[in-house]
């Protein structure tokens, strides 16, 4: 699947404005529109929890070992703040699940991976057992197998969520001073004069450690990615029309996709990262769509409010990636209609457990 919302791109091939937005939309209170997000993606089978918690138990496990120490190191005050909450959460549920998502329906994946796939696929084993072999591969695999990649995976989720809260909330001056400031810092042209730019400093530093020929490349296209996500930030900040009609949203949900896959270079091709543009695209609109107050009280301006991005545009976005996630699931060689539901089931529980984290903690 391509652009989740084509008909906002519509128009003339050279239109280089977008159309005016309409009327600020009337939306439902709150409560109602989480409610409504939560009867879109349905009901969830709890064996697929089983994935999950094997996904978060290899997460979790690299925070403490290699960001933890990081945050000690370069800013250490952070422990007693919220915004560390944040961070272990964005990075280690959200971000970093994201890549050993993507694993289970890669078409070249790691060989533990390929025989718990093989097995899932082959043998008739009801959706509990399937949860428990993918939860037991999980462990081996975090344990004993891919050290490198389990670190720069949550270092980069890490630096990603480090890096938008520091534009946002760590920087004073105008927005084209900040983003200057923050691209200098991270290509280690300008020293980091405070603890959070020191800690962003400090995550490129090591995810870029002993990488690969393969690996360097693709962190160096990831980190290009990054200033790009950076540059649209600050023309959002500064008022700038977006000409897609996106709020200058598509440069860091790709970005940050590319950055996550990085690390994955060697197994995952171009089909899984277009999902995972897709399914960052739907997390965006979701943002949007659930964070519309408090984007009005601070007058910033996002597609939901403009009326640009409706409930159906969610809805549209949601099914996208669902049944997208279903045809690369085949395209890795999968036959079984039961190991693809599994597969879709798992996604479904890990997205609903993210939606209801956002629903009770506004502050994410």
């Amino acid at each position: 699947m391509g652009d989740p919302l084509p008909h906002h791109n519509a128009g003339p091939a050279n239109c280089t404005s977008p159309p005016a937005p309409p009327p600020a939309p009337t939306l439902p209170p709150r409560p109602a529109r989480v409610a409504a997000v939560q009867t879109l993606l349905g009901p969830t089978d709890p064996s697929a929890g089983q994935l999950a918690l094997g996904i978060r138990g290899i997460t979790h496990r690299n925070f403490d070992r290699h960001v933890a120490p990081l945050v000690d190191q370069h800013w250490p005050a952070l422990r007693h703040l919220p915004f560390f909450a944040k961070l272990r959460l964005g990075a280690c549920d959200l971000y970093a699940s994201a890549p050993y998502t993507v694993l289970f329906c890669a078409s070249q994946p790691p060989l533990l991976v390929h025989l718990v796939t093989t097995a899932g696929d082959r043998l008739p084993l009801p959706a509990p057992a399937l949860g428990f072999l993918g939860r037991a591969a999980l462990e081996v695999l975090g344990r004993v197998a891919y050290p490198q990649q389990h670190r720069r995976i949550v270092q980069i989720a890490s630096f990603i969520v480090v890096v938008d809260h520091v534009l946002d909330h760590c920087l004073d001056g105008p927005p084209d001073r900040r983003g200057a400031l923050l691209h200098a810092v991270i290509d280690g042209i300008q020293p980091p004069a405070t603890p959070e730019l020191a800690l962003t400093r400090a995550l490129v530093v090591a995810m870029g450690h002993r990488l690969e020929p393969d690996e360097q490349a693709a962190f160096e296209a990831a980190m290009l990615r990054v200033h790009d996500w950076i540059r649209a930030e600050v023309r959002a900040m500064n008022g700038e029309p977006d000409p897609e009609g996106l709020g200058h949203r598509r440069a860091g949900t790709e970005g940050t996709i590319d950055g996550l896959l990085f690390p994955l270079v060697r197994w995952t091709g171009e089909g899984a990262r277009r999902w995972m543009y897709d399914v960052a695209m739907f997390m965006q609109i979701l943002d949007d769509w659930f964070d519309a107050e408090a984007d009005l009280a601070v007058g910033r301006s996002t597609p939901v409010l403009e009326g640009r991005w409706t409930f159906d545009d969610l809805e549209r976005a949601w099914h996208g990636t669902v049944e997208d996630l279903e045809s690369l699931v085949r395209a890795a060689g999968t036959r079984s209609p039961h190991y693809v539901r599994f597969v879709r089931q798992a996604y479904v529980l890990m997205l609903g457990e993210v939606i209801d984290m956002m629903a009770r903690r506004p502050e994410l």
